[in-house]
């Protein structure tokens, strides 16, 4: 069905339309895009009474997908991103199931995260190498050195944090699975007269701290680990091994292409430098107060 006999096939005439990125929104009451989410998985969220989404009126084999159009209320930015945590713990909880481990499937994240901790390890000795052959440094490079230890410490932990989870994984005969959003932030999450989660287009079937991990990067400037987790764990507690595979994801630093722009590099070495440091303090201290230290 295309936009036009889905349009009318609901009784919808055109008022006035207006752009917003990839959307169309119609009569300030509607959302037109196209459909990149089958409606059968709607269906699925609804029938595990995960309702926090716009209504669909589009069906499976339509070409568009219409649904309500959210106009967000102006709430504060502490609010707003605890409801984004909350809501994202809810989804979780609502749809999660346990599935017998797959070993082949723990062998290929252990290998793969090993390989990309050694490979960034490599990749900043070398460029420490380079940087230090220069006779002038630039800015970016002058403050990438002068933190460079940060990177290798962050790496390190995540390694060890890796190891521990591996260790852990072993005892264990399920693993537990969940809907995730695959793209958590702020941005995705509107309110009014409720919590409502849009752009839906990289869910899938799978662990739970994907969605964990990614939502604190996209957040950590207004967001802490400890507040993240009390608010998460309310509703859907994390298992010792979860936490240890989402702490190891956490520590693991940005590759910065030192052939970038000057400004451009400046920024993101600035950037990174800050996560780490927030990111492996908070860690730290939240393994003392568990008394997990994964240095023992």
């Amino acid at each position: 069905m295309t936009k036009e006999e889905l349009l009318k096939s609901l009784n919808i005439r055109i008022n006035k339309i207006k752009k917003i990125g990839n959307i169309t929104v119609i009569n300030n009451k509607y959302v037109l895009k196209k459909m990149r989410r089958k409606s059968r998985f709607y269906d699925y969220l609804e029938s595990r009474e995960f309702n926090n989404f716009p209504k669909i009126y589009s069906n499976v084999e339509d070409e568009y997908c219409l649904m309500d159009y959210i106009l967000e209320q102006e709430i504060p930015q502490e609010q707003k991103i605890e409801d984004t945590v909350y809501i994202m713990s809810l989804l979780h909880q609502k749809t999660t199931f346990d599935k017998p481990t797959d070993l082949d499937y723990v062998k290929e994240i252990y290998e793969n995260n090993i390989n990309k901790l050694n490979e960034l390890e490599n990749y900043y000795l070398n460029a420490q190498n380079y940087i230090e052959e220069e006779i002038y440094m630039t800015p970016s490079n002058y403050l990438l050195i002068r933190n460079v230890s940060l990177i290798y410490r962050s790496i390190s932990l995540s390694r060890k944090y890796l190891e521990k989870w591996y260790k852990e994984i072993e005892k264990i005969k399920s693993l537990r699975y969940v809907y995730i959003h695959g793209n958590l932030k702020e941005e995705h999450v509107l309110e009014n007269n409720g919590i409502y989660l849009i752009s839906w287009d990289k869910s899938k079937i799978d662990l739970p701290i994907k969605d964990i991990s990614v939502l604190y990067r996209n957040s950590y400037n207004n967001l802490d680990i400890d507040k993240l987790l009390t608010i998460y764990e309310h509703k859907y507690p994390l298992s010792k091994d979860e936490k240890y595979l989402l702490f190891s994801i956490l520590l693991i630093p940005e590759k910065i292409d030192i052939n970038d722009y000057e400004i451009d590099k400046l920024k993101k070495i600035s950037n990174l430098i800050l996560y780490l440091e927030k990111s492996y303090l908070a860690l730290e201290n939240y393994s003392k107060k568990a008394n997990d230290n994964p240095n023992k």
